[in-house]
C-alpha cells in the first residue's frame, strides 16, 4: 500500500498511543495502577475496553477466514454465541469479583486461585498457566500485526511484527492497564465504526445482500447452511467453548476488578454485548462478499483463509480507505495484546514469586521488565511458527476456558471445590490444549473432522474439575467461601455475614433484580 496518507494515519494512531501511555504513566504510583488500573473505572470505559480487548486478531482477521470458509456456521459460532457469553459472565461473576477484589486486594486471576485455596502448589500452577496462554494468545496478535504493518508500511514481516510490538510494548509499560483501558476504549470505538462501514461496502460490492447469497447458494449451498461446512457436533463444541469460554478469560474477568461503582454492572453487558455484536459484521460481510467474489471469477481463491480481510482491504477498497480500515484492524489487535501484556506480565512478576513467598521489591518497574520479556518472547515465537492465526488465538481461548471456568467460575459458588482439584485441572488445561494443537498442526495426529478439541477440553475440565473435587479436601481451614466473601462464624456454628459483606449482598441482589 504505502501511501503517504496511509502512513500519516498510522503515525498519527502510534502517536495516540503514545500520548496515553504517557498520561497513564503520570498515574503509576504502585502496581495496583499498573495491574487493575487502580480500580477506578467508570462502567462505560470498562464495558467497551472488555469488548475490544476480546474481539482481536483471532476474531476480526481469524473470524473473516471463517466466514469464507464455514459461512453461516461461522457467524453461529462467534457472532452468536460470544455476546452471550459477556452477559453471562456479567451477571455470574461481575458483581462477586468485584467484591473480592476489593476485600482482598486481588489485581489478577491467580490472586482469586490464592485467596480461595491459600494453597500454593495452585497459585503456582494457576500463574505459570496464565503466563503461556498470553504468550499463546499474543503470539496471534504479534502475527497478525506483522501482516497488517507491513501492507501499511512496506516493510518485511518480521520487521513489521517487532515495530508493531515494540509500540504497543512502550505505552503499555509506560502506563500498565491503565493505558490499557484507554487506548482499548479508542480502539474499540473505532473498531465499531470501522466494522458497520466496511460491512456496507463489502456487500454493495459483492452486488448486495440478496444477489449475494444467491451467488454463494447456487455454487456452494452448504455455506448458508446451519449443518453445512461443519458437523454440528464440531460447531456445538465449537460454540459451547466461546460461550462458557468468555466467562473464563481473564481479559475479561480482570476487568470486573477495575470498576469504581459496582452498581454500574447492570450497563457494562449490555455495552458490551452489543458492540461486540456490531465488530462481527467485519467478518460477515467481508468474509460473504469475498466467497461470493471468488465464486463470480472476481476475486481469487485464497489460500490461507487468514489473508481474507487484508487480501479484501488491500485489493478491495480504494487506498486511503483501505488503509484507515487496515488501522482499525490493527487497533482491534493492539487492544488485545495491551490486555495480555498486562496480564503476563502480572503473572510472572507478581503471582509466581508470591506463590513461592518470594516478596518482588519494587514491582512497578518490574512488571514493566516483564512486559518487555513477554512481548520478545511472543515475537519470536511469531518468527519460528507457521500456525495460522485463527488457530493460535483459538489456542489462548481454549486454554484460558479450560484453566479458569473451575478453578475460578466454580469454585466462587461451590463450597466443595479445592486446591488439588484446580491443580489438575490446570495442568490438563494447559498441557493437554497445548500437545494436541501442536501435534495436529504438524500432522502427527489426526483430529476426527467432527471433534472440536477446545470444546471438548473445556467439557472435560469441567468434569475433571468436579470430580476431583468430590474425593479431596482443602487442607487450609481458610480455604471457604465464608472467608472469601468476609463471613464470621456465629456461636450457633452458622456462618453469618459481616456488616460490609452483607453490604456487598444487598447491592449484588439490587444490581441482580
Amino acid at each position: 500500500m504505502n501511501n503517504p496518507v496511509v502512513i500519516g494515519v498510522v503515525l498519527a494512531y502510534f502517536v495516540l498511543m503514545f500520548v496515553i501511555g504517557a498520561w497513564a504513566n503520570t498515574k503509576m504510583k504502585s502496581a495496583r495502577e499498573f495491574l487493575v488500573a487502580g480500580q477506578s473505572l467508570g462502567f462505560f470505559v470498562m464495558a467497551i475496553a472488555s469488548f475490544s480487548s476480546i474481539q482481536s486478531g483471532w476474531g476480526m482477521v481469524g473470524g473473516t477466514g471463517q466466514t469464507y470458509s464455514w459461512g453461516l456456521q461461522a457467524l453461529i459460532a462467534v457472532g452468536l454465541f460470544a455476546p452471550f457469553g459477556f452477559a453471562a459472565a456479567w451477571f455470574l461473576l461481575g458483581s462477586r469479583l468485584n467484591w473480592i477484589g476489593k476485600r482482598h486486594h486481588i489485581y489478577s486471576v491467580p490472586d482469586i486461585i490464592r485467596v480461595r485455596f491459600q494453597d500454593r502448589t495452585s497459585h503456582a500452577t494457576m500463574s505459570v498457566a496464565v503466563f503461556i496462554a498470553s504468550v499463546a494468545y499474543m503470539t496471534a496478535q504479534v502475527t497478525s500485526i506483522g501482516v497488517i504493518i507491513s501492507l501499511l508500511l512496506g516493510t518485511s514481516v518480521a520487521t513489521s511484527a517487532w515495530i508493531g510490538s515494540l509500540v504497543v510494548a512502550a505505552y503499555t509499560m509506560a502506563g500498565g492497564m491503565l493505558a490499557a483501558v484507554w487506548t482499548d476504549l479508542v480502539q474499540g470505538v473505532l473498531m465499531v465504526v470501522m466494522s458497520v462501514g466496511l460491512f456496507i461496502f463489502a456487500v454493495q460490492v459483492a452486488g448486495g445482500w440478496v444477489p449475494m447469497l444467491d451467488t454463494i447458494t447456487n455454487s456452494s449451498a452448504e455455506l448458508l447452511a446451519i449443518d453445512g461446512v461443519k458437523s454440528p457436533t464440531y460447531i456445538f463444541a465449537f460454540g459451547l467453548m466461546i460461550f462458557v469460554g468468555a466467562v473464563g478469560q481473564p481479559q475479561l474477568l480482570t476487568k470486573f476488578l477495575m470498576l469504581r461503582d459496582i452498581t454500574q454492572l447492570k450497563w457494562g453487558a449490555a455495552v458490551a454485548g452489543i458492540a461486540y455484536a456490531v465488530t462481527t459484521l467485519f467478518s460477515v460481510g467481508i468474509g460473504l462478499a469475498t466467497r461470493s467474489m471468488t465464486i463470480t471469477g472476481d476475486a481469487p481463491e485464497i489460500e490461507n483463509i487468514d489473508d481474507t480481510a487484508i487480501w479484501f482491504l488491500d485489493s478491495v477498497t480504494h487506498p486511503i480507505v483501505g488503509g484507515i480500515a487496515l488501522t482499525g484492524l490493527l487497533a482491534a489487535i493492539m487492544s488485545s495484546a495491551s490486555s495480555f501484556i498486562t496480564i503476563g506480565a502480572s503473572s510472572m512478576m507478581r503471582d509466581l514469586p508470591s506463590a513461592f513467598g518470594v516478596t518482588v521489591v519494587r514491582e512497578l518497574l518490574w512488571s514493566r521488565i516483564s512486559s518487555l520479556v513477554l512481548v520478545t518472547l511472543s515475537v519470536l515465537l511469531t518468527l519460528f511458527l507457521s500456525q495460522v492465526v485463527f488457530l493460535l488465538g483459538a489456542l489462548g481461548w481454549a486454554a484460558f476456558a479450560a484453566a479458569i471456568v473451575g478453578p475460578v467460575v466454580m469454585s466462587i459458588y461451590w463450597h466443595r471445590a479445592t486446591a488439588t482439584a484446580a491443580t489438575v485441572t490446570v495442568i490438563f488445561a494447559i498441557v493437554g490444549n497445548l500437545v494436541i494443537t501442536s501435534l495436529a498442526a504438524r500432522d502427527v495426529i489426526t483430529v476426527p473432522e467432527f471433534m472440536h478439541v477446545g470444546g471438548l477440553s473445556l467439557l472435560v475440565s469441567i468434569l475433571l474439575f468436579y470430580v476431583v473435587s468430590l474425593v479431596t479436601r482443602n487442607r487450609h481451614p481458610q480455604a471457604t467461601l465464608d472467608h472469601l466473601y468476609g463471613t464470621v462464624t456465629s456461636s450457633t456454628g452458622a456462618p453469618t455475614p459481616t456488616a460490609s459483606a452483607r453490604d456487598a449482598v444487598t447491592t449484588e441482589r439490587t444490581h441482580d433484580a
